[in-house]
């Protein structure tokens, strides 16, 4: 008779006080005892009828935190066998995933990449009329633009007491921590306000970072197919881009390892590929963290459309894995507002916030549209 393996005891505790859901204080937790190590891979998991009553908790609530983890590849279940931590979290977690929300983690001893060139260099492209069936069009009907026409006034009346002088040229204050709450809760984003820049959308954001941190030449690793307009700001900095091909699990790095093993910056849309819509598996993101940290390369993680998901919550974010502060975190809200706010941001690792800063202050010193994010 085969000997079954011990089922692991779970460090877990919940709040019900708090007003973050059960279900997504169950999935933390598990996902972070695996990101520390305590939970190796192949250790077998108590089953859920057990931990739900243990945690005295409705089963349905152990079990959608157990979907969730499985389906970003954290955990497997197999009839029989219970569900064990996957096979495929690497050995060397502890140091590319990020330990824990609650301590900071020390930056490499290396310094960060940052282009010696500044040519200003520009690319146009003719606008192209608005087609049906176009994607990335939110439902406009369903922006309540009264309440926001009432909001923007009750805010205009005070307006001249706050911005009767030049504003932070990392853009509005309360929009940067309304924007680190926003990310940090549902995309579980490791930031603070000092680390946010607002752009004007996220295409702005590309441009920033293509010009700023590398040199005319060097290599960009982009998904193929991929975003067409990411390519035009890699192009516009006269970067060399390097084509990598996409499958179910997102990202090829291991083909793109054989045409250019030593990228400067890697391009990617892990949480929904554009345009294929895929979810890069979590052995892909391992991979792509390990190849950022050995060749001092910035990963540019494109999220613009993780918010939409069917059946299951958002897939976490590749920046709150990222132990070595390579990953720079770029959002926007066209997609779950309306395109017109031009509102995008970037999240920067602290080295080089003060880079970017300098940089978009030389173009722009300060962005527009604090105007149109209002709150009551």
């Amino acid at each position: 008779m085969p000997k079954r393996s011990r089922v692991v005891l779970l460090d877990l505790a919940v709040d019900r006080a708090c007003t973050m859901p059960l279900q997504r204080q169950i999935y933390l937790g598990i996902r972070r005892l695996i990101l520390t190590g305590r939970l190796k891979p192949g250790a077998r998991l108590p089953s859920t009828r057990s931990l739900s009553n243990e945690l005295g908790l409705a089963r349905t609530t152990v079990l959608d935190a157990f979907g969730q983890l499985t389906f970003e590849g954290y955990l497997q279940g197999k009839i029989g066998s219970g569900t064990r931590v996957s096979s495929h979290i690497p050995h060397d977690v502890q140091t590319l995933g990020f330990v824990t929300e609650r301590y900071p983690v020390p930056a490499l001893h290396r310094k960060p990449r940052i282009a010696r060139r500044t040519a200003p260099y520009a690319l146009q492209r003719a606008a192209q009329p608005i087609r049906p069936l176009r994607p990335g069009l939110p439902d406009i009907e369903s922006l309540p633009l009264d309440l926001w026409s009432r909001l923007t006034a009750k805010h205009w009346r005070r307006a001249a007491s706050q911005f009767y002088d030049h504003a932070d040229s990392l853009g509005y204050f309360p929009l940067r921590k309304a924007i680190c709450d926003y990310a940090s809760g549902l995309r579980g984003v490791r930031c603070d306000p000092e680390q946010i820049i607002i752009t004007a959308g996220a295409q702005q954001a590309l441009y920033l970072c293509a010009k700023t941190l590398l040199d005319r030449g060097e290599s960009v690793w982009m998904e193929d197919p991929g975003y067409p307009r990411a390519k035009m700001a890699f192009r516009s900095a006269q970067l060399r881009v390097v084509p990598v091909p996409v499958d179910s699990n997102g990202m090829n790095s291991a083909a793109a390892s054989k045409k250019c093993p030593a990228p400067q910056m890697i391009y990617v849309t892990p949480s929904f590929q554009c345009p294929l819509g895929y979810a890069m598996n979590l052995k892909r993101r391992f991979d792509l963290l390990r190849i950022a940290a050995r060749n001092n390369a910035w990963i540019l993680e494109d999220d613009y459309f993780s918010e939409f998901r069917f059946g299951t919550s958002p897939v976490a974010s590749l920046q709150s894995l990222d132990r070595n502060e390579r990953v720079i975190y770029i959002g926007n809200f066209s997609k779950n507002v309306v395109p017109f706010l031009r509102i995008g941001f970037l999240v920067a690792p602290k080295s080089i916030v003060h880079f970017l800063r300098l940089a978009r202050t030389s173009v722009s010193r300060q962005p527009m549209g604090i105007w149109s994010v209002t709150s009551e």
